[in-house]
This record gives structure tokens, C-alpha cells and sequence, in this order.
């Protein structure tokens, strides 16, 4: 009986050892110290580590990193090969430049080395991982496990009034959603839109912040001025709808109408928008409001900055109906649906038993819209774009209802030039033009060899 316990206790012993990983890398003649980085936001960031081989120089080496998502499972890796010179020991380092660039402040980073010897050995470097976060200031947090407030060179009772009102935004939008965000959101306040710019590659004042749901960050501009609590109670909760909408309903493979994500952020606002929706009752039964179909892909500021405004009120117009007509639970029910896979028609027929466009109809009756005068669709005569979670201000929070502005932002795993999948910039009004003038001379041309036919058989008619 013992000798048979002692040849179970030995198998497992030799079982535990083959799986243990301490075992597995002490085979390993690579070695590494431990990771350190140089950070300039927003300028450029270093990854930096030692490693070193017992059986001989150090000949190759990579850096693998990528930008963790809160909303998506799939990942972006991101692979560099190292220079340095072949050694048994050596430092490795690579230098990612963003200046110039649109880094979002705390960007998460996942990363780990790989590195060959000349005898073969290959050996990766545990993962780590850093925030990509802004150098530039001293920075005060009022945090808990659900939000984070970054503020500098403002007093503790401004820091501690963004934090309550975060939490209290929280707490509220909870019954909306159904669901739990299951990190800690991270909302980074900066005094002045310079602040605020001087991380973008394009800048623009107009902006009055950005939201990016992927890493779970915020950003906003909170001037020095005495309308902040205003400001801050439609700003707040705006932007926490924003990651919320994201983790109740993102799902790769589904387009949700824009109008949808921005009406529902401005539906949580903590101010009273009744005046809004009084708006766009008169706008619609005068005959002057843009379909929410057309509004899909974004509100067109480049056709006009009032009708832009109005795009948010008439998204806040349509989800205020779809909530008194469904409930916030068929809201919730929607957005589960897109999770699930699911859009288009389909995700409205499921959710609510109408497609859109009868949805949208039953919005106008709703308005009071005469039957016939509310036409689907009208499309945009000029490029449209992403607008911001965030309202329009040009410098300090506004005194009253602000116009939004801006593009939202979803930062890209790697540090590029190349536009983002949820980004719109300039490029668009340049393509749009060169469009144009290759459709005009196109026309003109056919008109001209159209003349030419016609001339060339008069004259063959003249001949005959």
C-alpha cells in the first residue's frame, strides 16, 4: 500500500513539474530586466527593456502591442522589429512618435518583447502594461471602483463635484441600459481648449470634448468661468452615455444609427430639454425637419451649423417618443438585439414589431406631423460625419442650450496618419470636390462629343 501511494505521489510530482511554468522557463537561456518608458504626451512614448542569453548573442527582437478594447474582443497587434547591435546582452528600445498625431490621453498599451539568440533560443518577455497618459500637468483624481476625475489647478470642490455628478449619472442610466460597465471609467478634464488641441492633429475650437468608448476614457473641456455647474450637468452624463451605449450594445458587425447613440445621450442629460422637444414639434408640423434616416451616418454640419443643432433635437425628439411608446425596457431590449448581432430592420421589427421607416412615421404622428408631409428619405447634399457626444462651445461652458460640435473619438491601437473607422477629417470635403469636378468635366465632355455626333451626321445628311 505505501509503495503504491509513493508511485502516484512521484507521477504526480513529475506530471506537475512538465506543467509547471517556472520549469518551463528555466529551460529558457533568455532572460529579461524589468520594462521602463519615457513619456512626453503628446508627443512620443518608449518601450524599453533588458534581456540577455547564456548560450549566446542576442542576434533579433520584436515589440508586440496593442490597444485593449472594453467593447470589442478582437485585437489589433502591432508588430516592430528592434534595432541594436548583436550582443549577449542588450537593450532594447523602440521610440513610437505620435507628435502630431490624435493621441488620446490614457490610452491604454498591452505589450511584450520576443527575442531570438544565435543558437536558436526564442523567448518571450511577460506582458505588460501602460497608459499612454498626459505628462503635461499635475494631475488631482477623485476616484472610486466605477469612475475616475482627473482635474488640474482647480480646487478639491470642483474635482469633487465632477465626481458626484459622474456617480449620480451612473446610478441614473442604469435602468436604461441593463447592463454593468464592467471598468473604471476615466473622465480627464482640461481648462481651456487649447489644453484640449494641443493632442489632436486637427484642432478646431468648437469642440467641447470626446468620448472613446473602446478605452473607456472622457475627455472635456470646463473653462474657469461660473456656468460650470450648467455645463457640467449636460457634459457628464452625455459622456457616460456614451460608454454605456457602447457596452449595452457595440458589436462589430452592426451599423446603429447615429441619431440613436446621440439621442439617447442627450436624453440623459440632467438638464430639462423640454424646450427642445417643443422645437422640433413646431419644426416638424411646419414641415422643416431632416428624417432620421437621413441622420444615420451623421448630422451634416458642413450644410449648416443651426441645422446641425437641430439634428441632436430632433435624435433627443425621436428616442423620447420610442421611450414613452416602448418603454425604457424596449430600449434597453434594442440595444441588446444589435449586441446580439442583429441590425438594420430586422432589430426594430424584433425590438418593437415596426420596421424604421414605420418607426420613423409613427415618430411624426407622434410630433403631430400632417400625414404626407413628412417624406423619407432626404439625403444630405454635402459629405456628414461622427458628431460629438459632447455640446458646442467655443472656449468656456456655455450659458445656455450649446450647439454640438466635433467628431467622435475612437483612437486607433497603433499611432497613424490613417483615418480611423469612426473618424471622418478634412479628407472628405477634398474627396467630395475632387468628385465633383471629375463629374463635371466628365459631363462636359459628353456634351461636347455629343455635338460632335450630331454635326458629323448633318454632314453626312448635307452630303447624301
Amino acid at each position: 500500500m505505501k509503495a503504491r501511494s509513493l508511485i502516484l505521489l512521484l507521477i504526480i510530482s513529475f506530471v506537475w513539474a512538465l506543467s509547471s511554468p517556472s520549469s518551463a522557463a528555466a529551460q529558457t537561456p533568455i532572460t529579461f530586466g524589468a520594462p521602463s518608458h519615457d513619456i512626453d504626451f503628446p508627443d512620443y512614448m518608449t518601450f524599453e527593456i533588458a534581456a540577455s542569453s547564456s548560450a549566446g548573442q542576442i542576434v533579433s527582437a520584436q515589440l508586440v502591442y496593442w490597444v485593449p478594447s472594453e467593447v470589442s474582443l478582437s485585437t489589433s497587434l502591432t508588430r516592430e522589429d528592434l534595432e541594436f547591435s548583436p550582443s549577449s546582452s542588450v537593450h532594447l528600445s523602440f521610440f513610437m512618435d505620435t507628435e502630431g498625431l490624435t493621441s488620446f490621453p490614457s490610452t491604454p498599451y498591452q505589450y511584450y518583447f520576443i527575442v531570438e539568440d544565435s543558437a536558436g533560443n526564442t523567448a518571450h518577455s511577460p506582458e505588460y502594461s501602460i497608459r499612454y497618459d498626459d505628462t503635461r500637468y499635475d494631475w488631482d483624481v477623485f476616484e472610486n471602483d466605477d469612475v475616475a476625475v482627473w482635474t488640474h489647478n482647480r480646487p478639491n470642490s470642483f474635482g469633487q463635484s465632477v465626481f458626484e455628478i459622474a456617480n449620480r449619472a451612473l446610478a441614473a442610466q442604469y435602468p436604461l441600459f441593463q447592463v454593468e460597465i464592467t471598468y473604471q471609467i476615466r473622465i480627464i478634464i482640461y481648462n481651456n481648449s487649447v489644453e484640449f488641441a494641443e493632442w489632436h492633429a486637427v484642432r478646431t475650437n468648437a469642440v467641447g470634448g470626446e468620448a472613446s468608448p473602446g478605452i473607456g476614457v472622457t475627455t472635456q473641456i470646463v473653462s474657469l468661468g461660473g456656468l460650470n455647474q450648467l455645463w457640467l450637468n449636460d457634459v457628464i452624463p452625455h459622456e457616460i452615455s456614451h460608454l454605456y451605449f457602447a457596452q449595452a450594445a457595440s458589436n462589430p458587425k452592426v451599423a446603429i444609427p447615429n441619431w440613436l447613440n446621440e439621442g439617447v445621450a442627450t436624453y440623459n442629460e440632467f438638464t430639462d430639454n423640454s424646450g427642445r422637444l417643443l422645437e422640433v414639434e413646431r419644426l416638424g408640423q411646419q414641415g422643416e425637419l431632416t428624417p432620421l434616416s437621413s441622420l444615420d451616418q451623421g448630422f451634416g454640419r458642413l450644410v449648416d451649423e443651426d441645422r446641425f443643432r437641430i439634428a441632436y433635437s430632433e435624435s433627443l425628439s425621436a428616442v423620447t417618443y420610442m421611450v414613452e411608446t416602448y418603454g425604457e425596457e424596449g430600449l434597453a431590449n434594442l440595444l441588446s438585439i444589435y449586441k446580439s448581432g442583429i441590425g438594420g430592420d430586422e432589430a426594430f421589427l424584433t425590438a418593437f414589431g415596426v420596421d424604421m421607416t414605420e418607426f420613423e412615421l409613427g415618430w411624426a404622428a407622434w410630433l403631430g406631423i400632417p400625414e404626407g408631409m413628412y417624406i423619407i428619405p432626404t439625403a444630405w447634399p454635402m459629405p456628414t460625419f461622427r458628431p460629438s457626444p459632447t455640446p458646442y462651445i467655443i472656449g468656456a461652458a456655455p450659458a445656455s442650450t450649446p450647439a454640438p460640435s466635433g467628431p467622435d473619438a475612437e483612437p486607433s491601437p497603433t499611432p497613424s496618419s490613417a483615418t480611423d473607422p469612426e473618424r471622418e477629417d478634412s479628407d472628405t470635403v477634398t474627396g467630395f470636390f475632387s468628385a465633383m469636378l471629375f463629374v463635371g468635366g466628365f459631363t462636359c465632355l459628353s456634351f461636347l462629343l455629343l455635338i460632335f455626333v450630331l454635326w458629323w451626321l448633318n454632314r453626312r445628311r448635307s452630303k447624301a
